[in-house]
């Protein structure tokens, strides 16, 4: 895993960066649920990622979409806390995925 805390990402024509942080023990994203990555992830239960950002060699991960807004607020309030977030309007519309790594 990185410094800067970012994990790249792809799917389809989709790619992009996502803040990770590690809690309780997991890899854990905000995201906006109502994305294409949360869709892809939901269908799939596979993501296409790697934590070196300047590498193209992605592996597919398992992965899980948790939309129990407890979890979310406290991995929220958690990212806010250590100053790793890309989200800092609220967690109403937010989801954690949670990515496995092997």
């Amino acid at each position: 895993m990185n410094k800067l805390s970012l994990v790249k990402y792809k799917h389809g024509n989709e790619n992009g960066l996502m803040h990770y942080v590690i809690f309780e023990s997991e890899v854990v994203v905000l995201s906006e649920y109502k994305s294409k990555k949360v869709t892809h992830i939901e269908e799939n239960g596979t993501v296409n990622v790697t934590f070196d950002i300047k590498s193209d060699n992605l592996e597919v991960l398992n992965a899980s979409v948790v939309t129990d807004k407890a979890y979310v607020e406290r991995v929220y309030n958690y990212m806010l806390e250590i100053n790793n977030a890309y989200f800092t309007d609220g967690f109403e519309t937010l989801c954690v995925i949670k990515i496995f790594k092997k």
